[in-house]
């Protein structure tokens, strides 16, 4: 009776997670506009009042308590990586998805185990879906850099043609893939709300981590100052661009090895350490039940811990 009753706690307990994360996936979520005006206009206690459409966060911490959150640094750079990441749900979602599933496989280890340490197995979980975003986060911004010559050249005719800077980035826009559509667009949408340009680039040049187009931004500074040939100084910077993507291909086509092996080595003694623990668990008996086996098991992690961040070191190159 026992155990039935600890079985059935334990559903209800998930069945509850999993209603949270429904609820939170489902929940109405403010639009882009306001998002970004919010980001300019500090809303009074009477707009608070009378919006609806408040966050879980808000509606759990209340509003003053939500806001001081949603300025700290951690959070800020958290939404920061998840729009470049292009990943479509909220920071709190994704919060909660992580608590779940750390939870879960935390259990699913400490049942097949039958022991308590073993839970902790489940903390990795969160480094999973940190370096995850952390990847998908890293390719849009890889995209943004490789599609920038081909965006810098379209700038520079449409400024032959006679347009504003502002009006050459809309032309841009017309053909642009993404991410640059989407961030050049961001740009664009400050400008129009009465951002200065380039402050606007700037935070582009900040999204995307790209040293490149800090050059833009410095060219259109320079050419709202002074004004100049600045056709001709984009071609040159699309140019130099240009180099510099050669090279950071043949960087990371040298440290491909290099890379793979780092990941390979660093996820594979936990994958195989989670699949034994669950398939034959008599096998790991000793390693979660002994003094020596939690040792043995805390120094392995550290170790492979140490050997992945040795690895990264070696192969991150900057260009």
């Amino acid at each position: 009776m026992n155990s039935i009753g600890a079985e059935i706690a334990l559903s209800v307990v998930v069945g509850a997670l999993v209603g949270v994360i429904v609820i939170a996936l489902t929940g109405n979520r403010n639009t882009n506009v306001a998002k970004r005006v919010s980001a300019y206009v500090t809303p009074t206690p009477e707009m608070l009042s009378l919006d609806p459409k408040r966050s879980l966060v808000e509606r759990a911490l209340g509003d003053k308590q939500a806001r001081q959150l949603a300025r700290s640094p951690w959070i800020a750079r958290g939404r920061v990586e998840l729009e470049v990441a292009d990943i479509r749900i909220g920071l709190e979602q994704l919060f909660l998805i992580v608590i779940v599933a750390t939870l879960l496989v935390g259990w699913a280890v400490s049942a097949s185990t039958h022991s308590l340490p073993a839970a902790a197995l489940g903390l990795f979980v969160p480094v999973v879906a940190q370096q995850v975003v952390k990847f998908m986060a890293s390719r849009q911004r890889r995209a943004f850099s490789e599609q920038l010559p081909d965006n810098l050249a379209v700038l520079a005719s449409a400024m032959r043609a006679g347009q504003t800077f502002i009006g050459s980035l809309r032309s841009v826009l017309e053909d642009a893939p993404e991410p640059s559509r989407r961030e050049l667009g961001r740009a664009v949408l400050d400008e129009q709300i009465g951002v200065p340009l380039t402050e606007a680039l700037t935070h582009v040049t900040e999204r995307m981590r790209s040293e490149d187009f800090q050059h833009v931004t410095i060219v259109a500074s320079l050419q709202r100052e002074t004004g100049g040939n600045t056709a001709e100084v984009i071609d040159m910077v699309a140019h130099t661009v240009r180099e510099r993507m050669e090279i950071r291909r043949m960087v990371r086509g040298l440290t491909a090895q290099g890379r793979l092996s780092g990941g390979v080595l660093s996820l594979l003694p936990v994958g195989l350490l989670i699949l034994i623990s669950v398939i034959n668990p008599t096998y790991v008996h000793p390693l979660f039940h002994t003094t020596e086996g939690l040792i043995g098991l805390g120094i392995g992690i550290g170790l492979v811990v140490l050997g992945g961040l040795a690895i990264r070191k070696i192969v991150d190159i900057k260009v």
